[in-house]
């Protein structure tokens, strides 16, 4: 049980690190630079250059 319970902790704060993350360019990613995808989602770059290669491709 306390091995499962470290994967799943493990698990979640893998996903956080990863959304922390320019989702072009993989560096850490500032959250005053966003756009949104066709998802609906919020994401967030790195820099202007990122966030408008991320917009041509999904408007």
């Amino acid at each position: 049980m306390k091995t499962l319970l470290s994967i799943a902790i493990l698990s979640l704060g893998s996903v956080a690190f990863a959304a922390d993350k320019c989702p072009i360019s993989g560096k850490p990613a500032d959250p005053s630079i966003t756009s949104t995808g066709k998802d609906g989602k919020t994401v967030s770059f790195c820099c202007e250059k990122c966030k408008a290669k991320f917009d041509a491709k999904n408007k």
